[in-house]
Protein backbone atom coordinates (compact mmCIF):
# COMPACT_ATOMS: atom_id res chain seq x y z
CA UNK A 1 0.00 0.00 0.00
CA UNK A 2 1.14 3.75 -0.74
CA UNK A 3 2.47 5.68 2.45
CA UNK A 4 -0.25 7.98 3.53
CA UNK A 5 0.94 10.99 5.73
CA UNK A 6 -1.19 12.54 7.94
CA UNK A 7 -1.68 15.99 8.24
CA UNK A 8 -4.59 16.61 10.45
CA UNK A 9 -6.92 14.24 11.74
CA UNK A 10 -8.98 13.61 8.95
CA UNK A 11 -6.22 15.11 5.94
CA UNK A 12 -3.94 13.14 4.92
CA UNK A 13 -1.45 12.81 1.55
CA UNK A 14 0.28 10.70 -0.49
CA UNK A 15 3.72 12.39 -1.77
CA UNK A 16 4.44 12.95 -5.33
CA UNK A 17 5.91 10.60 -7.67
CA UNK A 18 7.11 10.67 -10.89
CA UNK A 19 4.24 11.43 -12.86
CA UNK A 20 2.14 12.58 -10.47
CA UNK A 21 1.85 15.16 -7.69
CA UNK A 22 1.08 15.37 -3.28
CA UNK A 23 -2.34 13.87 -3.64
CA UNK A 24 -4.50 14.44 -0.65
CA UNK A 25 -7.59 12.38 0.92
CA UNK A 26 -9.97 14.12 3.61
CA UNK A 27 -11.69 11.34 5.21
CA UNK A 28 -14.93 11.82 6.64
CA UNK A 29 -17.60 9.98 8.05
CA UNK A 30 -19.35 7.42 5.69
CA UNK A 31 -17.18 9.39 2.66
CA UNK A 32 -13.94 10.71 1.80
CA UNK A 33 -13.08 13.31 -0.73
CA UNK A 34 -10.02 13.28 -2.53
CA UNK A 35 -8.05 16.11 -3.52
CA UNK A 36 -6.18 16.16 -7.32
CA UNK A 37 -7.02 12.39 -8.35
CA UNK A 38 -3.30 11.35 -10.02
CA UNK A 39 -3.23 8.24 -8.01
CA UNK A 40 -4.54 4.89 -9.01
CA UNK A 41 -7.75 4.07 -6.56
CA UNK A 42 -6.19 1.02 -5.56
CA UNK A 43 -3.71 3.22 -3.67
CA UNK A 44 -6.10 4.99 -1.60
CA UNK A 45 -7.19 3.51 1.48
CA UNK A 46 -11.25 3.08 1.77
CA UNK A 47 -11.07 4.61 -1.94
CA UNK A 48 -14.83 2.90 -2.44
CA UNK A 49 -15.84 6.12 0.39
CA UNK A 50 -14.29 8.75 -2.16
CA UNK A 51 -17.43 10.66 -3.16
CA UNK A 52 -15.93 13.51 -4.51
CA UNK A 53 -12.90 14.29 -6.63
CA UNK A 54 -11.25 18.03 -6.75
CA UNK A 55 -9.10 18.95 -9.36
CA UNK A 56 -6.97 22.32 -8.41
CA UNK A 57 -6.18 22.38 -12.05
CA UNK A 58 -6.02 20.27 -14.98
CA UNK A 59 -2.53 19.05 -15.47
CA UNK A 60 -2.05 15.57 -16.34
CA UNK A 61 0.37 14.98 -12.95
CA UNK A 62 -3.03 16.22 -10.59
CA UNK A 63 -5.51 14.18 -12.95
CA UNK A 64 -3.84 11.23 -14.80
CA UNK A 65 -6.04 8.73 -12.76
CA UNK A 66 -9.28 10.58 -13.17
CA UNK A 67 -10.35 7.89 -16.34
CA UNK A 68 -9.51 4.85 -13.67
CA UNK A 69 -11.73 6.38 -10.66
CA UNK A 70 -14.92 7.04 -12.76
CA UNK A 71 -14.43 3.16 -13.95
CA UNK A 72 -14.59 2.44 -10.47
CA UNK A 73 -16.58 5.29 -9.06
CA UNK A 74 -19.09 6.67 -11.94
CA UNK A 75 -21.08 8.03 -9.36
CA UNK A 76 -18.21 10.45 -8.07
CA UNK A 77 -18.57 13.77 -8.70
CA UNK A 78 -15.38 15.27 -10.53
CA UNK A 79 -15.18 18.75 -9.43
CA UNK A 80 -12.89 21.67 -10.98
CA UNK A 81 -12.99 25.37 -11.93
CA UNK A 82 -14.59 26.48 -15.51
CA UNK A 83 -11.69 27.95 -16.62
CA UNK A 84 -9.76 24.92 -16.67
CA UNK A 85 -12.16 22.67 -18.53
CA UNK A 86 -11.12 23.63 -22.31
CA UNK A 87 -7.61 21.93 -21.35
CA UNK A 88 -9.20 18.63 -21.01
CA UNK A 89 -9.71 17.64 -24.41
CA UNK A 90 -6.03 19.21 -25.30
CA UNK A 91 -2.91 16.97 -25.30
CA UNK A 92 -0.74 19.87 -25.41
CA UNK A 93 -2.38 22.52 -23.23
CA UNK A 94 -3.07 19.50 -20.22
CA UNK A 95 0.49 18.75 -20.12
CA UNK A 96 0.13 14.71 -20.76
CA UNK A 97 2.67 15.03 -24.09
CA UNK A 98 4.81 16.21 -21.97
CA UNK A 99 5.00 13.29 -19.48
CA UNK A 100 4.99 11.05 -22.87
CA UNK A 101 1.24 10.26 -22.08
CA UNK A 102 -0.82 12.17 -24.56
CA UNK A 103 -4.22 12.10 -23.26
CA UNK A 104 -7.71 13.48 -22.88
CA UNK A 105 -10.02 13.51 -19.83
CA UNK A 106 -13.52 13.31 -19.23
CA UNK A 107 -15.70 16.45 -18.74
CA UNK A 108 -16.33 17.22 -14.71
CA UNK A 109 -19.32 16.54 -13.38
CA UNK A 110 -19.23 20.11 -11.35
CA UNK A 111 -17.76 23.11 -12.72
CA UNK A 112 -17.14 25.51 -9.52
CA UNK A 113 -16.58 29.58 -9.90
CA UNK A 114 -14.85 31.50 -7.95
CA UNK A 115 -15.46 31.58 -4.30
CA UNK A 116 -17.94 28.96 -4.28
CA UNK A 117 -18.37 26.71 -1.08
CA UNK A 118 -19.36 23.07 -0.96
CA UNK A 119 -20.68 21.37 1.96
CA UNK A 120 -19.83 18.15 2.64
CA UNK A 121 -21.42 16.38 5.78
CA UNK A 122 -22.33 18.15 9.10
CA UNK A 123 -19.02 18.91 9.75
CA UNK A 124 -16.42 19.89 7.19
CA UNK A 125 -16.60 21.99 3.60
CA UNK A 126 -14.16 23.67 1.09
CA UNK A 127 -13.95 26.79 -0.22
CA UNK A 128 -12.62 27.16 -3.76
CA UNK A 129 -10.03 30.48 -4.01
CA UNK A 130 -9.28 31.22 -7.96
CA UNK A 131 -5.43 31.58 -7.86
CA UNK A 132 -4.99 31.73 -12.02
CA UNK A 133 -1.39 31.85 -13.28
CA UNK A 134 -0.08 28.17 -13.43
CA UNK A 135 -3.01 27.81 -15.63
CA UNK A 136 -6.59 29.89 -15.87
CA UNK A 137 -8.75 27.82 -13.48
CA UNK A 138 -6.02 27.21 -10.79
CA UNK A 139 -7.61 26.88 -7.71
CA UNK A 140 -6.79 26.70 -4.30
CA UNK A 141 -9.40 24.54 -1.54
CA UNK A 142 -9.59 25.63 1.99
CA UNK A 143 -10.91 22.97 4.45
CA UNK A 144 -13.08 24.23 6.94
CA UNK A 145 -14.77 22.27 10.15
CA UNK A 146 -17.71 23.67 11.24
CA UNK A 147 -17.75 24.47 14.87
CA UNK A 148 -21.72 25.69 16.16
CA UNK A 149 -22.23 28.55 13.80
CA UNK A 150 -18.56 29.04 12.85
CA UNK A 151 -16.46 27.57 10.18
CA UNK A 152 -13.03 27.06 11.63
CA UNK A 153 -10.40 26.61 8.67
CA UNK A 154 -8.36 22.89 8.71
CA UNK A 155 -5.80 23.44 5.56
CA UNK A 156 -5.28 25.02 2.55
CA UNK A 157 -4.22 23.28 -0.10
CA UNK A 158 -2.47 25.44 -3.17
CA UNK A 159 -2.04 22.98 -6.02
CA UNK A 160 0.43 24.55 -8.27
CA UNK A 161 0.15 28.26 -7.47
CA UNK A 162 2.18 28.28 -4.21
CA UNK A 163 4.72 26.03 -2.42
CA UNK A 164 6.99 25.81 0.61
CA UNK A 165 9.16 28.52 -0.91
CA UNK A 166 8.23 28.49 -4.04
CA UNK A 167 5.52 29.04 -6.66
CA UNK A 168 4.19 27.48 -10.13
CA UNK A 169 5.55 28.00 -13.68
CA UNK A 170 3.54 30.27 -15.72
CA UNK A 171 5.45 29.36 -19.41
CA UNK A 172 2.79 26.40 -19.70
CA UNK A 173 -0.49 26.71 -22.07
CA UNK A 174 -2.60 29.21 -20.29
CA UNK A 175 0.11 30.26 -17.85
CA UNK A 176 0.16 34.26 -17.27
CA UNK A 177 2.97 35.73 -15.21
CA UNK A 178 0.74 38.73 -14.28
CA UNK A 179 -2.19 36.81 -13.08
CA UNK A 180 0.17 34.73 -11.14
CA UNK A 181 1.39 37.50 -9.45
CA UNK A 182 -1.93 39.02 -8.51
CA UNK A 183 -2.81 35.74 -7.01
CA UNK A 184 0.31 35.03 -4.81
CA UNK A 185 -0.63 38.83 -3.94
CA UNK A 186 -4.13 37.68 -2.93
CA UNK A 187 -2.93 34.48 -1.28
CA UNK A 188 -0.72 36.43 1.02
CA UNK A 189 -3.79 38.34 2.52
CA UNK A 190 -5.57 35.65 3.00
CA UNK A 191 -3.12 33.33 4.85
CA UNK A 192 -2.31 36.58 7.12
CA UNK A 193 -5.64 36.28 8.34
CA UNK A 194 -5.28 32.22 8.64
CA UNK A 195 -4.04 30.85 12.14
CA UNK A 196 -0.62 31.14 11.95
CA UNK A 197 0.22 26.99 12.25
CA UNK A 198 -2.40 26.36 9.56
CA UNK A 199 -1.18 22.99 6.95
CA UNK A 200 -0.40 24.96 3.83
CA UNK A 201 -0.53 21.72 1.29
CA UNK A 202 1.22 22.51 -1.57
CA UNK A 203 0.40 20.14 -5.80
CA UNK A 204 4.54 19.11 -5.00
CA UNK A 205 7.00 19.32 -1.97
CA UNK A 206 6.50 19.43 1.96
CA UNK A 207 3.55 21.18 3.97
CA UNK A 208 4.17 24.32 5.15
CA UNK A 209 1.82 26.19 7.16
CA UNK A 210 1.10 30.05 6.97
CA UNK A 211 3.20 31.44 9.23
CA UNK A 212 5.96 30.60 6.82
CA UNK A 213 4.20 30.94 3.95
CA UNK A 214 3.47 34.26 4.57
CA UNK A 215 6.79 34.97 5.42
CA UNK A 216 8.48 33.75 2.44
CA UNK A 217 6.04 35.28 0.03
CA UNK A 218 7.05 38.85 1.87
CA UNK A 219 10.32 38.58 1.48
CA UNK A 220 9.61 37.63 -2.22
CA UNK A 221 8.03 40.96 -2.72
CA UNK A 222 4.70 40.53 -2.00
CA UNK A 223 3.03 43.07 0.35
CA UNK A 224 -1.05 42.25 0.17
Amino acid sequence: MMRWLPITSELSYSPERFRRCNTFLLTLAGQSVLFDPSILPDLVPGYETVRTLYATHAHYDHIGAIKLWKEKLPAAHFVMHAEDEPMLGDAVANASILFGRPSTFCRPDLILGNDDERIFDDRFGVRLVHTPGHTMGSSCFLIARRDGNQWIPQALLTGDTLFDCGWGRTDFVTGNDQLMRRSLEALYRLLKDLPADLPVCPGHGGITNASQACRFLHSSGFSG
